[in-house]
């Protein structure tokens, strides 16, 4: 690891910081310049970067700018005094260059926000490392679609007013015999571009459907929502089959919520906005999922009918620090109002982010702070212990 800070008592208390949580070896620089030499002459690559970002002869912003040709696979902390602006306009141009950046520690440093930037860096370690496994064999995902080996895992949704369970999203997850459990990033881009997006959706959809029935029969009115590919709508018989599986497990279609992303990149537009447009005739609720992230957000709420707005987790969390965030939050939250959305916070990862949802009228919260996803079995239990957030 390295500190990159041009004060030596805040330099030389990280050091300390980092040598107690269990870091072996910590370089130090004063400045950007005096950084990039060192890196230069260092055999062994860096696994972490924490930088200030005032400094002399080279600050922070510029550092940042060259250390991705002098680094590969190194992540970066941004330890600054500076406004929450500029660090979230820094954070920003260095993912643009590729850069891992495990979050912003405010000054001054703690033990505590360096153990939490460690245990970032692990996790991410640890991803990493499964994504360094072979791909996946598209035949091998095809004939795990047709044994139905991926299966969903729900994730619960909880109305923050009262903490009471309203809904779960149904998450796909594959039990691979090899690989252990897969998340849909492992998977889904290559079921797109080989073809099998639309096996799968069926797949999760039926699933889905099939488990908030027997939730509706434990008495239970829990909504379920499942997210839907692009390239899926754009079938011209979806909305009735869709409707048609509704009806099999006799599940209401207001207790089936359809999660489309905001980023419609498509060229088919017009049967995706027909289908949209059937299923809520049909009583379907649609939801904006992952808002904010794309260009075109309020072009969408403009044409779609939905009936829930699905905030980002990247507006989530660590928004009780960052006031750029809570505002973000703020006006996503009066849209969702003014247009009569239900408002749904998705990341939800501690107290505090709880809190502030609540004070700026968020509805429903969904997030590690409530549960992880959990497969189907596993719910019914869960939710005859959960009592609501500390």
């Amino acid at each position: 690891m390295m500190v990159v800070e041009d004060q030596y008592v805040p330099r030389q208390v990280a050091v300390a910081l980092l040598r107690d949580l269990g870091v072996a070896e910590v370089l130090q620089a004063e400045n950007g310049r005096d950084a990039l030499d060192q890196i230069r002459c260092t055999v062994a690559p860096l696994d972490v970067i924490i930088c200030d970002l005032d400094m002399p002869q080279m600050d922070g912003v510029q550092f940042i700018r060259n250390v991705g040709a002098a680094t590969a696979g190194t992540s970066i902390v941004l330890a600054s005094g500076v406004e929450h602006a500029v660090l979230t306009s820094v954070e920003a141009m260095a993912r643009s260059q590729g850069l891992d950046v495990l979050g912003v520690l405010e000054k001054p440093v703690t033990s505590k926000k360096l153990g939490d930037v460690l245990a970032r860096f692990r996790a991410g370690a640890a991803r990493a490392v499964r994504r360094m496994a072979p791909p996946i064999d598209p035949v091998e995902l095809r004939d795990a679609i047709a044994a139905r080996q991926i299966k969903p895992h729900f994730q619960p949704m909880v109305r923050i007013a009262d903490a009471r369970v309203v809904g779960l999203e149904a998450l796909a997850r594959w039990a691979h015999p090899e690989r252990g459990t897969l998340g849909p990033d492992a998977f889904i881009s290559i079921a797109e571009r080989c073809g099998m997006i639309d096996d799968l959706t069926w797949l999760m959809l039926e699933a889905a459907i099939a488990e908030a029935a027997l939730w509706h029969r434990a008495a239970h009115q829990w909504r379920v929502s499942v997210n839907l590919s692009l390239p899926f709508l754009e079938s011209e018989d979806v909305a009735d089959r869709i409707a048609g599986r509704a009806e099999r497990y006799a599940v209401p279609p207001q207790e089936v919520v359809l999660e489309v992303t905001e980023r419609l990149a498509t060229t088919q537009i017009a049967p995706v906005l027909a289908n949209i447009a059937r299923l809520r005739m049909k009583g379907f609720r649609i939801a904006i999922d992952d808002y904010g992230t794309g260009y075109s957000s309020l072009q969408q709420l403009a044409r779609m009918p939905f009936t829930e707005l699905k905030v980002d987790r990247t507006f989530v969390g660590g928004s009780p620090e960052r006031p750029n965030l809570q505002a973000i939050l703020s006006s996503s939250m009066q849209l969702a109002r003014r247009l009569n959305l239900v408002s749904v916070a998705e990341g939800v990862e501690t107290g505090r982010e709880w809190q502030l949802l609540e004070e700026t009228g968020c509805d429903i919260a969904q997030g590690y702070l409530i549960a992880r996803p959990m497969p189907a079995e596993a719910v019914q239990p869960w939710a005859g212990g959960w009592a609501g957030t500390a």
